[in-house]
Protein backbone atom coordinates (compact mmCIF):
# COMPACT_ATOMS: atom_id res chain seq x y z
CA UNK A 1 0.00 0.00 0.00
CA UNK A 2 0.93 3.81 -0.71
CA UNK A 3 2.42 5.23 2.13
CA UNK A 4 0.20 8.46 1.69
CA UNK A 5 -2.81 5.88 1.56
CA UNK A 6 -1.17 4.45 4.84
CA UNK A 7 -1.67 7.86 5.91
CA UNK A 8 -5.05 8.91 5.17
CA UNK A 9 -6.23 5.24 6.11
CA UNK A 10 -5.08 6.25 9.91
CA UNK A 11 -2.88 2.95 9.83
CA UNK A 12 -1.12 2.98 13.31
CA UNK A 13 2.11 1.61 15.02
CA UNK A 14 1.64 -2.14 15.70
CA UNK A 15 3.56 -2.24 18.72
CA UNK A 16 2.27 1.31 20.61
CA UNK A 17 -0.93 2.17 18.36
CA UNK A 18 -0.31 5.63 17.71
CA UNK A 19 -0.87 6.94 14.02
CA UNK A 20 2.13 6.42 11.80
CA UNK A 21 3.63 9.22 9.81
CA UNK A 22 3.69 8.62 5.56
CA UNK A 23 7.40 7.36 5.55
CA UNK A 24 6.75 5.15 8.45
CA UNK A 25 5.58 1.29 7.58
CA UNK A 26 4.17 -1.22 10.02
CA UNK A 27 5.71 0.82 13.48
CA UNK A 28 7.01 3.60 14.28
CA UNK A 29 10.01 4.89 14.27
CA UNK A 30 10.52 5.33 18.19
CA UNK A 31 9.72 1.46 18.80
CA UNK A 32 11.86 0.67 16.51
CA UNK A 33 14.71 1.76 17.53
CA UNK A 34 13.90 -0.03 20.82
CA UNK A 35 13.64 -3.21 19.36
CA UNK A 36 16.47 -5.89 20.38
CA UNK A 37 18.78 -6.04 17.80
CA UNK A 38 21.00 -8.73 16.90
CA UNK A 39 23.07 -7.42 14.24
CA UNK A 40 24.70 -11.16 13.40
CA UNK A 41 27.66 -9.39 11.01
CA UNK A 42 29.33 -12.89 10.73
CA UNK A 43 25.81 -15.11 11.28
CA UNK A 44 26.30 -18.23 12.87
CA UNK A 45 26.92 -21.87 11.71
CA UNK A 46 23.96 -24.91 11.99
CA UNK A 47 24.95 -27.51 12.03
CA UNK A 48 23.51 -30.14 9.41
CA UNK A 49 21.74 -33.27 10.10
CA UNK A 50 24.12 -35.50 8.24
CA UNK A 51 27.04 -34.45 8.69
CA UNK A 52 28.76 -37.20 5.83
CA UNK A 53 26.39 -35.38 3.32
CA UNK A 54 25.81 -31.56 3.92
CA UNK A 55 27.61 -28.87 4.74
CA UNK A 56 27.13 -26.53 7.87
CA UNK A 57 25.34 -22.95 6.43
CA UNK A 58 25.19 -19.62 7.85
CA UNK A 59 22.46 -17.95 9.84
CA UNK A 60 21.61 -14.19 10.02
CA UNK A 61 18.96 -12.60 12.03
CA UNK A 62 17.71 -9.64 12.66
CA UNK A 63 16.04 -9.30 16.53
CA UNK A 64 16.71 -11.29 19.40
CA UNK A 65 12.96 -12.75 20.43
CA UNK A 66 12.07 -14.05 23.88
CA UNK A 67 8.45 -14.44 25.43
CA UNK A 68 8.75 -10.90 27.01
CA UNK A 69 10.00 -8.33 24.34
CA UNK A 70 8.19 -6.81 21.48
CA UNK A 71 9.71 -9.12 18.75
CA UNK A 72 7.47 -11.95 20.12
CA UNK A 73 4.54 -9.66 19.69
CA UNK A 74 5.49 -8.83 16.43
CA UNK A 75 5.81 -12.37 14.97
CA UNK A 76 2.56 -13.44 16.73
CA UNK A 77 0.85 -11.05 14.74
CA UNK A 78 2.30 -12.14 11.50
CA UNK A 79 2.24 -15.60 12.23
CA UNK A 80 -1.69 -15.80 13.69
CA UNK A 81 -3.12 -12.91 13.03
CA UNK A 82 -2.38 -12.41 9.33
CA UNK A 83 -0.96 -9.11 9.28
CA UNK A 84 1.03 -9.66 6.00
CA UNK A 85 1.42 -5.76 5.53
CA UNK A 86 3.71 -5.91 8.53
CA UNK A 87 5.33 -9.15 7.45
CA UNK A 88 6.32 -7.38 4.74
CA UNK A 89 7.22 -4.38 5.90
CA UNK A 90 9.62 -6.76 8.91
CA UNK A 91 10.78 -8.17 5.70
CA UNK A 92 12.12 -4.99 3.87
CA UNK A 93 13.10 -3.44 7.11
CA UNK A 94 15.36 -6.12 7.72
CA UNK A 95 16.97 -6.38 4.00
CA UNK A 96 18.13 -2.53 4.56
CA UNK A 97 19.54 -3.70 7.60
CA UNK A 98 20.88 -6.78 7.30
CA UNK A 99 21.95 -6.08 3.91
CA UNK A 100 24.11 -2.77 4.96
CA UNK A 101 26.40 -5.31 6.62
CA UNK A 102 30.14 -5.38 5.29
CA UNK A 103 31.07 -9.24 4.28
CA UNK A 104 27.50 -10.41 3.66
CA UNK A 105 26.65 -12.61 0.74
CA UNK A 106 23.21 -11.11 -0.99
CA UNK A 107 21.35 -14.54 -1.93
CA UNK A 108 20.14 -14.69 -5.25
CA UNK A 109 16.87 -16.71 -4.55
CA UNK A 110 14.92 -16.14 -1.66
CA UNK A 111 13.29 -19.88 -0.15
CA UNK A 112 10.49 -19.63 2.73
CA UNK A 113 9.92 -22.35 4.72
CA UNK A 114 6.88 -23.92 3.55
CA UNK A 115 3.96 -24.83 5.39
CA UNK A 116 2.20 -27.60 4.72
CA UNK A 117 -1.47 -27.60 2.94
CA UNK A 118 -3.33 -28.11 6.10
CA UNK A 119 -1.90 -25.14 7.69
CA UNK A 120 -1.64 -22.85 4.86
CA UNK A 121 -4.81 -22.66 4.91
CA UNK A 122 -5.64 -22.74 8.36
CA UNK A 123 -3.53 -19.31 7.90
CA UNK A 124 -4.35 -18.08 5.03
CA UNK A 125 -0.74 -17.30 3.74
CA UNK A 126 2.58 -18.15 4.31
CA UNK A 127 4.95 -15.32 6.89
CA UNK A 128 7.87 -16.65 5.90
CA UNK A 129 7.05 -15.67 2.07
CA UNK A 130 5.50 -12.42 3.13
CA UNK A 131 8.81 -12.27 4.85
CA UNK A 132 10.88 -12.96 2.15
CA UNK A 133 9.12 -10.61 -0.13
CA UNK A 134 9.49 -7.68 1.69
CA UNK A 135 13.79 -8.84 1.30
CA UNK A 136 13.36 -9.49 -2.31
CA UNK A 137 11.70 -5.97 -2.83
CA UNK A 138 15.15 -4.50 -0.95
CA UNK A 139 18.01 -6.58 -2.03
CA UNK A 140 16.43 -8.26 -5.09
CA UNK A 141 16.90 -11.83 -6.22
CA UNK A 142 13.59 -13.27 -6.56
CA UNK A 143 11.17 -15.57 -4.51
CA UNK A 144 10.88 -19.41 -5.19
CA UNK A 145 7.90 -20.98 -3.25
CA UNK A 146 7.57 -23.70 -5.50
CA UNK A 147 11.46 -25.29 -5.11
CA UNK A 148 10.82 -26.48 -1.52
CA UNK A 149 7.85 -29.06 -0.02
CA UNK A 150 6.42 -29.99 3.19
CA UNK A 151 5.82 -33.53 2.67
CA UNK A 152 4.97 -33.99 6.66
CA UNK A 153 2.15 -32.08 8.79
CA UNK A 154 3.31 -31.50 12.23
CA UNK A 155 1.48 -29.97 15.43
CA UNK A 156 2.75 -26.46 16.75
CA UNK A 157 6.39 -26.64 17.81
CA UNK A 158 6.07 -23.78 20.74
CA UNK A 159 5.85 -26.31 23.34
CA UNK A 160 8.25 -28.43 22.24
CA UNK A 161 11.71 -29.58 23.94
CA UNK A 162 14.32 -29.90 21.56
CA UNK A 163 14.72 -33.32 20.69
CA UNK A 164 10.97 -33.02 20.14
CA UNK A 165 11.37 -30.63 17.70
CA UNK A 166 13.83 -32.08 15.98
CA UNK A 167 12.16 -35.58 15.72
CA UNK A 168 8.84 -33.90 14.40
CA UNK A 169 10.52 -32.17 11.27
CA UNK A 170 12.88 -34.71 10.99
CA UNK A 171 12.49 -35.28 6.68
CA UNK A 172 9.63 -33.06 6.83
CA UNK A 173 10.97 -31.63 3.87
CA UNK A 174 12.02 -32.28 0.37
CA UNK A 175 12.75 -30.73 -2.86
CA UNK A 176 10.58 -30.93 -6.05
CA UNK A 177 12.08 -33.06 -8.71
CA UNK A 178 13.34 -31.36 -11.75
CA UNK A 179 14.30 -28.13 -11.19
CA UNK A 180 16.80 -26.76 -13.60
CA UNK A 181 18.78 -24.29 -11.29
CA UNK A 182 22.73 -23.80 -11.00
CA UNK A 183 23.77 -25.52 -8.07
CA UNK A 184 26.12 -22.78 -6.77
CA UNK A 185 23.50 -19.94 -6.86
CA UNK A 186 23.24 -18.21 -3.40
CA UNK A 187 19.62 -19.69 -1.81
CA UNK A 188 18.59 -18.13 1.56
CA UNK A 189 15.74 -20.29 2.97
CA UNK A 190 13.58 -17.54 5.14
CA UNK A 191 11.98 -17.99 8.02
CA UNK A 192 10.05 -16.05 11.10
CA UNK A 193 12.52 -17.19 14.11
CA UNK A 194 14.96 -19.66 14.71
CA UNK A 195 14.80 -21.28 18.32
CA UNK A 196 16.72 -25.09 18.43
CA UNK A 197 17.09 -25.09 14.56
CA UNK A 198 15.35 -28.12 13.82
CA UNK A 199 13.40 -26.33 11.27
CA UNK A 200 16.20 -24.30 9.34
CA UNK A 201 18.09 -28.05 9.64
CA UNK A 202 15.89 -29.71 7.70
CA UNK A 203 15.03 -27.37 4.89
CA UNK A 204 18.85 -26.20 4.21
CA UNK A 205 19.53 -30.48 4.21
CA UNK A 206 16.63 -30.81 2.02
CA UNK A 207 18.36 -28.37 -0.54
CA UNK A 208 21.71 -29.95 -0.12
CA UNK A 209 20.76 -33.50 -0.64
CA UNK A 210 19.55 -32.13 -4.57
CA UNK A 211 22.40 -30.69 -4.96
CA UNK A 212 22.56 -26.94 -3.87
CA UNK A 213 25.94 -26.02 -2.31
CA UNK A 214 25.78 -22.16 -1.34
CA UNK A 215 23.13 -22.45 1.23
CA UNK A 216 22.09 -19.99 4.04
CA UNK A 217 19.40 -18.97 6.34
CA UNK A 218 17.83 -15.72 7.14
CA UNK A 219 15.12 -14.84 10.31
CA UNK A 220 13.38 -11.58 11.13
CA UNK A 221 13.87 -13.41 14.94
CA UNK A 222 16.59 -15.61 17.11
CA UNK A 223 15.79 -17.44 20.28
CA UNK A 224 17.42 -19.95 22.64
CA UNK A 225 20.17 -21.70 20.99
CA UNK A 226 22.10 -18.11 20.31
Amino acid sequence: MHTWLRFWLGESCRLCKVDLLPKESGICVGCSGLLPFAWLDEGLLLASEDQAESQNVRVRSWLVFSEKNAVRHLIHRIKYKSDRPLAVDLGRAMGRDLGSLSGISIPEIWIPVPLHPKRLRQRGYNQSEALAQGLQSVLGGRVESRILKRDKHSESQTKNSRNARSNNVAHAFSCKPGILLDPNIRIAVVDDVITTGSTLKACCSALQAAGFTNVQAWTLGCSGWL
